[in-house]
């Protein structure tokens, strides 16, 4: 068996407000030893379900967060600047058997979830074929197109009701209650690294017994996203094939979910680009998930 850890802080136990997801925030190293914990934890029962490789992707802002000498040895860890982001090295010939979200969260526009945003803080408002849909649901289609379930996912009780909707088969893991966007109640780190080792070795186990699935959406696939400002989608928009509707959305359409991810993807970065006037107000802005320092 060999188990697929993207990793997030967002949704990390103990993380309730954007600022400390941020390196030049003084409270930036205890956020990452929290992730620490959580990305251990699910190595450690990885393990004890089975697994004999467990690569762990390290999928938050510039993704070079985790201090590699306090990563499980049993694990292979990826870090830096990467196209394929947040599921980089889990592809087609990888031969992953299942995937697990640790440090996850919830939408854009999620009316209370915990740092709800998807990939950055361009977007507004994501679908897929016409439903809500984030982070989760977004690295979930491409590693269904890819044969790879996703097996377990931890964050706040807002994310898991996400994932209820889009992965009824997953391991639902939920270390904290949301109170908005910068506010929640969470369990405490040692517990959090209980519920989230049991969590992973029951998925792995589920996975080793044909229990779960991987997440396949019929063509055609449509992602949409609406942005911030207009500018930005009109930046999205450049991409082949996009195409604009109401006052800030983008659509894309296609019959391959890889594709379609990639569409989302880039959209996204592009958007990223356009001039924001010196604007630091908003803490995710546009470097969070794209591989970028």
């Amino acid at each position: 068996m060999k188990a697929y850890l993207s990793v997030d802080i967002e949704g990390i136990a103990g993380i309730n407000h954007p600022f400390p997801t941020r390196r030049e925030d003084a409270s930036y190293p205890a956020s990452v030893g929290l992730m620490v914990g959580e990305a251990n934890a699910a190595i450690e029962g990885a393990l004890a379900g089975g697994a004999e490789e467990v690569l762990v992707n390290d999928s938050h802002g510039g993704m070079y967060n985790l201090r590699p000498v306090d990563i499980h040895p049993a694990a292979h860890l990826l870090q830096g600047q990467k196209p394929w982001s947040m599921v980089a090295g889990a592809g087609p010939d990888a031969g992953f058997d299942v995937a697990l979200f640790v440090g996850y969260h919830a939408r854009a526009g999620h009316p209370t979830a915990t740092i709800a945003h998807t990939y950055s803080g361009r977007p507004t408002l994501s679908r897929l074929n016409g439903r809500p849909v984030g982070e989760s649901g977004l690295n979930a289609l491409v590693l269904g197109a890819w044969g790879v379930p996703v097996g377990l996912v931890a964050g706040d009780d807002a994310l898991a009701d996400e994932i209820e909707e889009w992965l009824p088969w997953a391991e639902r893991v939920v270390v904290k209650r949301a109170f908005g966007g910068s506010a929640a109640a969470s369990v405490h780190p040692s517990v959090a690294g209980d519920l989230v080792r049991s969590g992973a070795e029951r998925a792995v186990r589920r996975a080793a017994a044909g229990e779960l699935r991987p997440l396949i959406v019929e063509p055609p696939v449509v992602v949409e996203v609406e942005y911030h400002r207009p500018i930005e989608a009109d930046y999205a928009a450049l991409l082949p094939g996009a195409e604009r509707f109401g006052d800030r959305g983008v659509r894309y359409e296609t019959a391959d979910a890889v594709t379609a991810y990639r569409a989302f993807l880039a959209g996204v970065r592009l958007a990223g680009i356009c001039d924001s006037s010196g604007d630091r107000s908003d803490p995710l802005r546009e470097t969070a998930y794209l591989g970028r320092p």
